[in-house]
């Protein structure tokens, strides 16, 4: 709640912004209610800086008018700010190319005044400072490798004891690309643990180890400070405005190819394979480029291109089982581990899922096509970190039908599939080597040293290598019999914890255990393509560059078949934590963050962001993530937690569209969003409507108030799917576009449920979020079609289904003209063409299977390039070649434009044909 008027800054107060576009642009926002309106319109706001010269002065910033005519459209419901009634706003814009041309860094803040008979007030103090690093434009041109060697050799620096003979490593292998460039650089000398000195940076991400089984982001400046922490990706932006991304990597003997860079004071680089093995030959892939996702990706890329191919599987893949119809990318599903922890029994979770079915009022339905059983259910010695597997079978006093009796209730109560949590050794602490499983199969005995999550040294008793293929086999095969078709595999990356293999010497003991590493995901693989089929494999505490580079070395070997079916899911952060309050934010930026790099595995894996409960006050925002992630939507918790009222509040809708990942803004990729008092934003392309999805969210502890340029955000995101950075966007759709007529985007808010239609020539847009508050804007582009005989132009956009966050994806064809038959009143093939008549236009869109409302967005002028508006009105609607005439099945809004259309759940594609006239 605002107690108090709130002043917001842009670019941030006490952060440091680098701007690589033609303009700076400053906004200071005033929140207040009427009774504290000490800054009147008449006020005065001034930007107090050095940015002309050493001398700091005043530039005044313009009072911008929000109205229908300026240009700067503010999304912001103020209902949501409380005690604020208003909001005044403030700009200024600098061109780049006025400022002197030795400018590189300035520094400013802001004060402000009512009238000139009072003094001045400053936002802040001097040392909350923001500091901004102007870029002059690179340009986009193909540039030679020599270019892109300079940018290599400014950035790494021989170490002191090199410089005078060499710089310590060799660069070579250059590929050079439209934008960018990489090469493979390796050590001079293997004596050495440090590789180089890094300088010229300016601002970095890095993708550190928290611990074995996950990775987190870490971000600074000029000096590199990650700590004791292992880096397994670095991504840095140079002061040439160049963006650097360093991958380490390894090609030894061993099965594991993981690498990681550790950072000294003074930014000394060292290079180590994860094994500790010296003999190892340990690489960096660098990918430079003018885009930092582009630079990651192209590093990624390079290590993807070195690395030998998988050994012991492709040879030897088992035929699959069936896919199954319940895909759980695309299907909500429910988790036991909030609601029950280790507490899980059949009576319990049966009675619950009951229980939940009535208080969610969902008549005979579930809110969830699919569960997971989580840890619990087996037959261990103890649930802890030390307990071992006694056998594979459930704990028959939790379970006194085993799991096929639980899955026989779950089916009679809506569920479509069942999965089962495991740990990769069985469980947390192995094997029973008193049990019955040490009679049918070898055991191992290993040491595990201290970890976060067993907190104390302990001997553990595995499979050994040879075993463990007909132990997967045998235990996958028993868990298909009772009714399960997908494995949570957790605490995968544990044998990184392990530093003793059979008593043997530490380095043989080394590769034993990296060796079993590999056995034990080969078998568990095998079994699981074998019993469960394709996309039944959630990995989890896995993030280790091992993983990494294995699935990698996946991606290698996927063949078209592997490519279309479903992928495996991948944990992509650490645990949610619904109780720890101080965590959301962090879990979301983190998660959002990490996408920078998991999306480029995408073609094997897909992100599972973890579970979520409802019921609670950050619920909401968790749940809009899980949608956007592109992954896994699945909830926790008890009965209570589902009522009808907190799943209505979470905005998911039962059909979820498929679509690719988010891709981070790069304005949030060197910050801590956490901390700083701005916007997480990332936006999501869906190719077939010619949408980006921007996805908003604020997960710091303050309000936030970000502008932003949509329509610019709308080419970047374009480019980057497509991968031609820099270059023109061409329409995808069979529209027919006119130039002469100017380009309209239609942007609809998800929280307001707004339409706005706006030229592309509108600059900044202003978002103002609560904490662990979010929102989507759904941005496409509006198809242009010119009435041959007046020459009156349509504006036309299928916005898919708008009850649904990513409803853009429901459009499998975006909106194009087709002429309508009148003898057969079945719609023509023949498209491209408008209607003959007058200021009479007839559309359609195609809509994919499953989907029960669909959205469009019109509007009209008098000619191309006119700014006359025409009124429209909708004569007819029909879907799939039926005439809707029932008024309660679709509504128009003359005022907004916008038509919406209630369709009936087809399992086929649905088109949606509109005649309109003016």
């Amino acid at each position: 709640m605002l107690s108090t008027m709130q002043i917001f800054v842009y670019p941030p107060l006490g952060t440091l912004t680098s701007v690589h576009k033609p303009q700076v642009r400053f906004r200071v926002y005033f929140a207040y209610s009427l009774a504290e309106r000490v800054c009147a319109e008449a006020g005065k706001v001034e930007i107090w800086t050095n940015i002309y010269n050493d001398e700091w002065q005043g530039i005044p910033l313009e009072h911008v008018v929000s109205d229908d005519t300026h240009p700067e459209l503010i999304f912001i419901d103020l209902k949501q700010l409380e005690s604020a009634s208003s909001m005044l706003q403030f700009s200024l814009d600098i061109d780049v190319a006025a400022l002197p041309a030795h400018l590189h860094r300035f520094e400013f803040t802001v004060r402000w005044r009512s009238s000139h008979l009072v003094d001045w007030k400053w936002v802040s103090g001097f040392e909350h400072n923001a500091s901004v690093i102007v870029y002059r434009p690179l340009p986009r041109t193909r540039a030679p490798v020599s270019f892109w060697q300079q940018q290599l050799k400014a950035m790494l620096k021989p170490t002191a004891e090199s410089e005078l003979t060499s710089p310590g490593y060799i660069a070579d292998s250059w590929h050079a690309s439209s934008s960018g460039a990489s090469c493979i650089i390796r050590p001079q000398s293997s004596d050495n643990d440090i590789l180089c000195q890094m300088a010229a940076v300016e601002r970095y991400l890095a993708f550190v180890r928290k611990d074995h089984f996950w990775i987190i982001p870490q971000y600074g400046s000029s000096s590199i400070e990650t700590g004791k922490f292992e880096v397994v990706i670095l991504l840095v932006e140079l002061s040439s405005g160049v963006y650097a991304a360093l991958m380490p990597f390894s090609l030894g003997s061993t099965a594991s190819h993981g690498a990681v860079l550790t950072v000294q004071p003074s930014n000394y680089l060292c290079l180590q394979p994860v094994s500790r093995i010296r003999t190892e030959s340990v690489r960096v892939a660098v990918g430079f480029n003018l885009d930092p996702h582009t630079a990651i990706q192209d590093a990624m890329h390079r290590v993807q291109q070195s690395l030998p191919p998988l050994r012991g599987r492709s040879t030897s893949l088992p035929e699959p089982a069936p896919a199954h119809t319940c895909s759980l990318d695309r299907n909500r599903g429910y988790c036991t581990w909030n609601g029950f922890y280790q507490n899980v029994t059949h009576d319990g979770l049966i009675s619950t899922l009951s229980a939940i079915r009535n208080a969610a009022n969902q008549g005979d339905e579930l809110p969830f096509a699919w569960v997971l059983i989580d840890d619990g259910w087996q037959t261990v010695d103890k649930y802890d970190g030390y307990g071992r597997l006694h056998d594979i079978y459930a704990n028959s006093e939790k379970f006194p039908g085993q799991l096929k009796q639980t899955a026989d209730s779950l089916t009679k109560l809506g569920i479509q599939r069942v999965g089962v949590w495991h740990t990769l050794w069985g469980y947390w602490g192995g094997i029973d080597p008193a049990g019955p499983l040490a009679e049918r199969y070898k055991l191992v005995k290993c040491h595990r040293k201290w970890t976060p999550v067993v907190k104390s040294e302990s001997d553990v008793w595995l499979i050994s290598p040879e075993s463990v293929h007909a132990f997967y086999d045998s235990f996958y095969f028993w868990l298909s019999e009772q009714g399960v078709s997908f494995v949570k595999v957790d605490y995968q990356a544990a044998f990184e914890s392990l530093d003793s293999y059979d008593g043997r010497s530490s380095d043989a003991s080394r590769k034993l255990i990296i060796e079993m590493y590999d056995a034990y995901y080969n078998a568990m693989e095998h079994a699981a393509l074998k019993y469960f089929g394709r996309g039944s494999i959630v990995y989890c505490m896995a993030q280790s560059p091992h993983l990494i580079t294995r699935a990698m070395r996946l991606q290698q070997q996927c063949t078209t078949e592997d490519v279309a079916a479903e992928r495996m899911m991948f944990r992509n952060s650490d645990d949610y934590f619904p109780d720890v309050i101080t965590s959301h934010g962090w879990h979301l930026n983190c998660n959002m963050t990490n996408t920078v790099w998991s999306r480029c595995l995408s073609k094997y894996f897909i992100g599972d962001w973890d579970m979520f409960q409802p019921q609670r006050a950050e619920s909401h925002v968790h749940a809009v993530a899980r949608i956007v992630s592109g992954g896994l939507v699945y909830m926790t918790g008890r009965a209570a937690d589902f009522t009808a009222d907190s799943m209505c509040d979470l905005g998911i809708n039962e059909h979820m569209a498929p679509h690719a990942q988010p891709l981070l803004d790069s304005d949030c990729l060197f910050a801590d969003m956490t901390k700083a008092p701005a916007i997480l934003v990332s936006t999501i392309v869906v190719p077939g409507n010619d949408s980006v999805v921007i996805a908003l969210f604020n997960v710091s502890s303050d309000l936030a108030v970000t502008p932003m340029s949509l329509c610019s955000m709308y080419s970047t995101a374009i480019e980057r799917q497509n991968g031609i950075q820099g270059a023109s966007f061409t329409l995808s759709t069979a529209g027919i576009a006119h130039p002469s007529s100017g380009e309209y985007f239609a942007i609809y808010q998800r929280s307001t449920n707004r339409l706005h239609i706006v030229p592309s020539t509108l600059s900044l847009f202003a978002i103002a979020l609560l904490p662990l508050k979010c929102d989507t804007l759904t941005m496409t582009r509006m198809v242009s079609l010119r009435s041959p005989e007046s020459g009156a132009v349509l504006y036309a956009a299928c916005l898919g289904d708008t009850s649904q966050y990513m409803g853009a994806a429901t459009v499998e064809r975006h909106v194009h003209s087709v002429l309508l038959s009148s003898s057969s009143g079945i719609d023509s093939p023949t498209l491209l063409h408008a209607h003959t008549k007058q200021r009479q236009w007839n559309i359609r869109a195609r809509i994919i299977p499953g989907t029960c409302n669909v959205a469009f967005a019109f509007s009209a002028t008098e000619a191309a390039g006119s700014t006359c508006p025409l009124a429209l009105s909708v004569s007819q609607v029909r879907v799939s070649g039926r005439d809707i005439s029932d008024s309660a099945d679709w509504n128009f809004d003359t005022k907004t434009g916008m038509l919406d259309v209630k369709l009936s759940r087809s399992t086929a594609s649905t088109f949606v044909t509109i005649s309109l006239f003016a």
